[in-house]
């Protein structure tokens, strides 16, 4: 995370049975409750890179397909 801001993740996990893959979304917002644009969201399992994605202009991003599993999400910001 970037010094100085906090970002709050909302996240929502959703796996289809079918297919048997999931997404990762959410909105990043920072302490005020600020969108944040062009953060970049990372997903990580066991340490290493999965995939990745960018917030856009409002703060959502999504990440699909993933596996059913548990991850570890990261959210880092560019300071201006």
């Amino acid at each position: 995370l970037v010094s100085g801001l906090f970002l709050l993740i909302s996240t929502v996990f959703v796996v289809v049975a079918q297919t048997q893959s999931g997404e990762l979304a959410g909105k990043i917002t920072d302490e005020n409750g600020e969108p944040v644009p062009f953060a970049n969201v990372v997903v990580k399992k066991g340490g290493i890179l999965v995939t990745g994605a960018t917030t856009d202009f409002d703060g959502f991003y999504s990440i699909k397909p993933l596996d059913p599993g548990k991850y570890d999400v990261e959210v880092s910001e560019v300071s201006h």
